[in-house]
Protein backbone atom coordinates (compact mmCIF):
# COMPACT_ATOMS: atom_id res chain seq x y z
CA UNK A 1 0.00 0.00 0.00
CA UNK A 2 2.17 3.57 -1.32
CA UNK A 3 1.98 6.00 1.16
CA UNK A 4 -0.93 8.43 -0.07
CA UNK A 5 -3.21 5.54 0.21
CA UNK A 6 -1.98 4.53 3.78
CA UNK A 7 -2.35 8.76 4.84
CA UNK A 8 -6.02 8.74 3.39
CA UNK A 9 -7.27 5.45 5.54
CA UNK A 10 -5.79 7.29 8.38
CA UNK A 11 -7.96 10.56 7.67
CA UNK A 12 -10.32 8.50 7.16
CA UNK A 13 -10.32 6.62 10.60
CA UNK A 14 -9.35 9.74 12.89
CA UNK A 15 -12.67 11.49 10.98
CA UNK A 16 -14.85 8.74 12.13
CA UNK A 17 -13.53 8.79 15.51
CA UNK A 18 -14.24 12.40 16.20
CA UNK A 19 -17.54 13.45 16.73
CA UNK A 20 -17.36 16.92 14.52
CA UNK A 21 -15.18 19.50 13.55
CA UNK A 22 -15.13 20.88 16.52
CA UNK A 23 -13.19 18.27 18.29
CA UNK A 24 -10.15 18.72 15.61
CA UNK A 25 -9.98 22.12 16.89
CA UNK A 26 -12.03 23.11 13.72
CA UNK A 27 -15.43 25.44 14.22
CA UNK A 28 -17.77 25.32 11.41
CA UNK A 29 -20.69 26.31 13.49
CA UNK A 30 -23.73 28.43 11.26
CA UNK A 31 -23.73 30.87 14.34
CA UNK A 32 -22.82 34.78 14.28
CA UNK A 33 -19.85 34.86 15.89
CA UNK A 34 -20.09 38.80 17.03
CA UNK A 35 -24.04 38.45 17.13
CA UNK A 36 -23.62 42.54 18.09
CA UNK A 37 -22.45 43.66 14.67
CA UNK A 38 -24.56 44.26 11.20
CA UNK A 39 -22.46 44.30 8.30
CA UNK A 40 -22.99 45.90 5.66
CA UNK A 41 -20.88 43.05 3.26
CA UNK A 42 -23.30 40.86 2.03
CA UNK A 43 -21.01 39.27 -0.78
CA UNK A 44 -16.69 38.13 -0.73
CA UNK A 45 -14.96 38.13 -3.70
CA UNK A 46 -11.05 36.40 -3.34
CA UNK A 47 -8.96 37.07 -5.88
CA UNK A 48 -5.53 35.17 -5.44
CA UNK A 49 -2.55 35.96 -7.47
CA UNK A 50 -0.29 32.74 -7.80
CA UNK A 51 3.14 33.22 -6.92
CA UNK A 52 4.89 36.60 -6.89
CA UNK A 53 7.28 38.06 -5.08
CA UNK A 54 6.49 40.61 -2.36
CA UNK A 55 9.10 42.71 -3.88
CA UNK A 56 8.09 42.85 -6.80
CA UNK A 57 4.76 44.09 -5.77
CA UNK A 58 3.67 45.58 -2.68
CA UNK A 59 7.30 45.63 -1.68
CA UNK A 60 8.77 47.73 -4.24
CA UNK A 61 8.93 51.29 -2.98
CA UNK A 62 7.76 52.42 -6.35
CA UNK A 63 5.38 49.58 -6.90
CA UNK A 64 6.07 49.84 -11.14
CA UNK A 65 4.67 46.51 -11.58
CA UNK A 66 1.14 47.06 -9.95
CA UNK A 67 -0.08 50.41 -11.00
CA UNK A 68 -3.89 49.76 -10.40
CA UNK A 69 -3.39 48.18 -7.03
CA UNK A 70 -0.67 50.94 -5.51
CA UNK A 71 -3.00 53.90 -7.26
CA UNK A 72 -6.78 53.65 -7.54
CA UNK A 73 -7.21 50.24 -5.00
CA UNK A 74 -4.84 51.34 -2.33
CA UNK A 75 -6.89 54.55 -0.79
CA UNK A 76 -9.90 52.47 -1.49
CA UNK A 77 -8.48 49.61 1.42
CA UNK A 78 -6.02 47.88 3.27
CA UNK A 79 -2.46 47.38 2.23
CA UNK A 80 -0.99 44.83 4.42
CA UNK A 81 2.57 44.79 4.62
CA UNK A 82 3.31 42.04 7.13
CA UNK A 83 1.43 39.01 5.85
CA UNK A 84 2.24 35.29 5.71
CA UNK A 85 2.27 31.62 4.45
CA UNK A 86 4.04 30.05 7.06
CA UNK A 87 2.73 26.78 6.31
CA UNK A 88 3.58 24.73 2.39
CA UNK A 89 4.66 27.32 0.21
CA UNK A 90 3.16 25.76 -2.49
CA UNK A 91 0.02 26.16 -4.56
CA UNK A 92 -2.33 23.76 -3.81
CA UNK A 93 -1.54 23.91 0.19
CA UNK A 94 -1.81 27.99 0.20
CA UNK A 95 -5.03 27.84 -1.33
CA UNK A 96 -6.48 25.50 0.94
CA UNK A 97 -4.66 27.82 3.48
CA UNK A 98 -6.93 30.44 2.34
CA UNK A 99 -10.54 28.46 1.70
CA UNK A 100 -10.26 26.47 5.07
CA UNK A 101 -8.22 28.59 7.75
CA UNK A 102 -5.54 25.78 8.25
CA UNK A 103 -2.20 24.79 7.22
CA UNK A 104 -2.40 21.01 5.17
CA UNK A 105 0.62 19.74 3.26
CA UNK A 106 -1.34 18.62 0.33
CA UNK A 107 -0.17 16.69 -2.62
CA UNK A 108 0.72 19.35 -5.30
CA UNK A 109 -0.43 17.67 -8.34
CA UNK A 110 -4.62 18.01 -7.51
CA UNK A 111 -4.69 13.89 -6.29
CA UNK A 112 -5.30 14.87 -2.86
CA UNK A 113 -8.86 17.04 -1.49
CA UNK A 114 -8.29 19.18 1.64
CA UNK A 115 -9.30 17.00 4.73
CA UNK A 116 -11.24 20.06 6.30
CA UNK A 117 -14.36 22.12 4.42
CA UNK A 118 -14.01 24.84 3.27
CA UNK A 119 -15.55 28.32 4.00
CA UNK A 120 -17.44 27.90 0.85
CA UNK A 121 -19.13 24.47 2.01
CA UNK A 122 -19.55 26.30 5.34
CA UNK A 123 -21.52 29.05 4.39
CA UNK A 124 -23.64 27.11 1.90
CA UNK A 125 -24.46 24.70 4.40
CA UNK A 126 -25.35 27.56 6.68
CA UNK A 127 -27.50 29.15 4.26
CA UNK A 128 -29.02 26.67 2.23
CA UNK A 129 -28.35 28.64 -0.63
CA UNK A 130 -28.50 27.19 -4.28
CA UNK A 131 -24.93 25.77 -5.03
CA UNK A 132 -24.24 28.69 -7.71
CA UNK A 133 -23.81 31.27 -4.92
CA UNK A 134 -20.51 30.20 -3.96
CA UNK A 135 -17.97 29.89 -7.36
CA UNK A 136 -14.64 28.74 -7.38
CA UNK A 137 -12.74 30.00 -10.78
CA UNK A 138 -9.03 29.11 -11.66
CA UNK A 139 -6.50 29.06 -13.76
CA UNK A 140 -5.27 25.39 -12.76
CA UNK A 141 -7.04 22.32 -13.17
CA UNK A 142 -5.83 20.70 -9.99
CA UNK A 143 -7.25 23.17 -7.55
CA UNK A 144 -10.71 21.61 -8.65
CA UNK A 145 -9.63 19.89 -5.39
CA UNK A 146 -10.90 23.04 -3.47
CA UNK A 147 -14.52 21.95 -4.06
CA UNK A 148 -14.33 19.29 -1.75
CA UNK A 149 -13.36 17.44 1.71
CA UNK A 150 -12.36 14.34 3.27
CA UNK A 151 -14.62 14.39 6.13
CA UNK A 152 -17.52 11.83 5.73
CA UNK A 153 -19.69 13.97 7.30
CA UNK A 154 -19.08 16.91 4.73
CA UNK A 155 -17.79 15.30 1.34
CA UNK A 156 -19.98 15.75 -1.49
CA UNK A 157 -22.35 17.94 0.24
CA UNK A 158 -22.70 21.59 0.07
CA UNK A 159 -19.74 21.98 -3.24
CA UNK A 160 -19.45 25.45 -4.89
CA UNK A 161 -19.54 25.62 -8.48
CA UNK A 162 -16.09 24.75 -9.77
CA UNK A 163 -14.69 25.52 -13.06
CA UNK A 164 -10.80 25.27 -12.77
CA UNK A 165 -9.19 24.77 -16.17
CA UNK A 166 -5.56 24.89 -16.74
CA UNK A 167 -5.70 28.14 -19.25
CA UNK A 168 -4.42 31.88 -19.46
CA UNK A 169 -5.80 34.12 -17.18
CA UNK A 170 -7.14 36.48 -19.38
CA UNK A 171 -9.66 33.26 -20.16
CA UNK A 172 -10.39 33.29 -16.46
CA UNK A 173 -11.08 36.74 -16.17
CA UNK A 174 -13.99 36.26 -18.82
CA UNK A 175 -15.68 32.92 -17.24
CA UNK A 176 -15.27 34.89 -13.83
CA UNK A 177 -16.68 37.80 -14.76
CA UNK A 178 -19.55 36.07 -17.05
CA UNK A 179 -20.64 33.61 -14.41
CA UNK A 180 -20.89 36.66 -11.69
CA UNK A 181 -23.01 38.50 -13.87
CA UNK A 182 -25.58 35.36 -14.74
CA UNK A 183 -25.52 33.64 -11.10
CA UNK A 184 -24.20 36.75 -8.75
CA UNK A 185 -22.51 34.39 -6.11
CA UNK A 186 -22.35 35.67 -2.78
CA UNK A 187 -18.83 34.34 -2.31
CA UNK A 188 -16.51 33.41 -5.06
CA UNK A 189 -12.63 32.60 -5.20
CA UNK A 190 -10.99 33.68 -8.65
CA UNK A 191 -7.46 32.09 -9.22
CA UNK A 192 -4.59 33.58 -11.71
CA UNK A 193 -1.45 31.43 -12.62
CA UNK A 194 0.15 33.93 -14.52
CA UNK A 195 2.96 34.90 -12.19
CA UNK A 196 3.94 31.12 -10.92
CA UNK A 197 4.27 29.66 -14.70
CA UNK A 198 6.55 32.20 -15.92
CA UNK A 199 8.57 32.25 -12.52
CA UNK A 200 8.90 27.87 -12.97
CA UNK A 201 9.97 28.69 -16.80
CA UNK A 202 12.32 30.67 -15.60
CA UNK A 203 10.65 33.58 -18.04
CA UNK A 204 11.34 37.00 -16.24
CA UNK A 205 9.96 39.08 -18.72
CA UNK A 206 6.81 37.29 -19.09
CA UNK A 207 7.09 37.27 -15.15
CA UNK A 208 6.59 40.68 -14.48
CA UNK A 209 4.43 40.88 -17.69
CA UNK A 210 1.69 38.45 -15.77
CA UNK A 211 2.27 40.73 -12.63
CA UNK A 212 1.11 43.74 -14.42
CA UNK A 213 -1.78 41.72 -15.85
CA UNK A 214 -3.22 40.32 -13.18
CA UNK A 215 -3.00 43.59 -11.31
CA UNK A 216 -5.45 44.84 -14.35
CA UNK A 217 -7.79 42.06 -13.66
CA UNK A 218 -7.88 42.75 -10.31
CA UNK A 219 -9.02 46.22 -11.24
CA UNK A 220 -11.25 44.89 -13.63
CA UNK A 221 -13.05 42.91 -11.22
CA UNK A 222 -12.99 46.03 -8.87
CA UNK A 223 -14.44 48.11 -11.33
CA UNK A 224 -17.15 45.33 -12.63
CA UNK A 225 -18.21 45.11 -8.43
CA UNK A 226 -18.56 49.03 -8.65
CA UNK A 227 -21.03 48.84 -11.12
CA UNK A 228 -22.98 45.86 -10.44
CA UNK A 229 -26.48 46.84 -8.88
CA UNK A 230 -26.35 43.60 -6.98
CA UNK A 231 -22.61 43.91 -5.70
CA UNK A 232 -22.36 47.63 -5.78
CA UNK A 233 -21.57 49.10 -2.15
CA UNK A 234 -22.56 45.93 -0.43
CA UNK A 235 -19.09 43.69 -1.30
CA UNK A 236 -16.06 42.95 0.38
CA UNK A 237 -12.96 42.38 -2.32
CA UNK A 238 -9.86 40.20 -0.81
CA UNK A 239 -6.69 40.28 -2.79
CA UNK A 240 -3.80 37.72 -2.03
CA UNK A 241 -1.53 35.35 -2.89
CA UNK A 242 -1.07 31.34 -2.34
CA UNK A 243 2.89 31.88 -1.45
CA UNK A 244 5.52 33.98 -2.92
CA UNK A 245 9.22 32.57 -4.38
CA UNK A 246 12.72 32.52 -3.33
CA UNK A 247 14.67 35.51 -2.81
CA UNK A 248 17.69 36.40 -4.97
CA UNK A 249 20.48 34.33 -3.70
CA UNK A 250 18.16 31.47 -2.13
CA UNK A 251 18.29 28.40 -3.87
CA UNK A 252 17.49 28.94 -7.18
CA UNK A 253 15.46 32.74 -6.75
CA UNK A 254 12.66 33.55 -8.65
CA UNK A 255 12.47 30.37 -10.95
CA UNK A 256 10.84 28.29 -7.48
CA UNK A 257 9.54 28.44 -4.02
CA UNK A 258 8.46 25.82 -1.46
CA UNK A 259 10.64 26.45 2.14
CA UNK A 260 9.97 28.65 4.36
CA UNK A 261 12.88 31.72 3.17
CA UNK A 262 11.51 35.02 3.97
CA UNK A 263 10.51 35.29 -0.12
CA UNK A 264 8.29 32.54 -0.09
CA UNK A 265 6.41 32.88 2.85
CA UNK A 266 6.20 36.45 2.88
CA UNK A 267 2.86 37.35 0.51
CA UNK A 268 0.30 40.57 -0.14
CA UNK A 269 -3.04 40.81 1.35
CA UNK A 270 -5.33 43.81 0.28
CA UNK A 271 -8.82 44.19 1.40
CA UNK A 272 -11.55 47.00 0.38
CA UNK A 273 -15.29 46.71 1.31
CA UNK A 274 -17.83 48.22 3.48
CA UNK A 275 -16.58 47.38 6.72
CA UNK A 276 -12.95 47.96 6.52
CA UNK A 277 -10.81 50.95 7.26
CA UNK A 278 -9.63 52.45 3.88
CA UNK A 279 -6.32 54.08 2.90
CA UNK A 280 -4.74 52.04 5.59
CA UNK A 281 -1.21 50.28 5.98
CA UNK A 282 -1.59 47.25 8.56
CA UNK A 283 1.66 45.98 9.60
CA UNK A 284 0.59 43.71 12.52
CA UNK A 285 1.44 40.13 11.57
CA UNK A 286 -1.35 37.86 10.23
CA UNK A 287 -1.59 35.16 8.06
CA UNK A 288 -2.97 33.65 5.22
CA UNK A 289 -5.26 31.25 7.60
CA UNK A 290 -6.60 34.39 8.75
CA UNK A 291 -8.79 35.05 5.62
CA UNK A 292 -11.40 31.97 6.12
CA UNK A 293 -12.25 33.06 9.92
CA UNK A 294 -12.60 36.92 8.83
CA UNK A 295 -14.64 36.00 5.87
CA UNK A 296 -16.75 33.76 8.12
CA UNK A 297 -17.44 36.47 10.19
CA UNK A 298 -18.57 38.61 7.65
CA UNK A 299 -21.09 36.32 5.98
CA UNK A 300 -22.34 35.51 9.33
CA UNK A 301 -21.42 32.10 10.58
CA UNK A 302 -17.97 30.87 12.86
CA UNK A 303 -15.50 29.13 11.36
CA UNK A 304 -11.80 29.19 12.43
CA UNK A 305 -9.14 26.70 14.03
CA UNK A 306 -7.18 27.50 17.18
CA UNK A 307 -4.10 28.74 14.56
CA UNK A 308 -6.42 31.68 13.09
CA UNK A 309 -8.69 34.35 14.25
CA UNK A 310 -10.31 37.38 12.60
CA UNK A 311 -8.47 40.17 11.56
CA UNK A 312 -10.70 42.47 13.82
CA UNK A 313 -7.81 45.55 13.60
CA UNK A 314 -8.73 45.77 9.97
CA UNK A 315 -12.69 46.51 10.28
CA UNK A 316 -13.62 50.00 10.86
CA UNK A 317 -15.43 49.74 14.17
CA UNK A 318 -13.23 46.80 15.90
CA UNK A 319 -15.40 45.02 18.73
Amino acid sequence: MNCFKRSFLVLILIALLLPGCESANTTVNPITSNPWTAYNTKNVIIVVIDGPRFKETWGDPLKIHIPRLANELAPEGINHNRFYNRGATYTTSGLVAITTGTYQWMANDGSEIPFYPSIFQAWLEKSRDNPNKALIVTSKQKLAVLGDCVLPQWRGKFNPMVDAVDRDDKETLVVALQTMKRHHPRMALIHFRGPDMYGHANDWANYIKSINETDQYTYDIWKFLQNDSIYQDVTTLIVTNDHGRHNDGVRDGFINHGDFCEGCMHINLYITGPDFQSNLIADQPREVVDIAPTVAELMGFQYGTSASTVMWELFRNEP
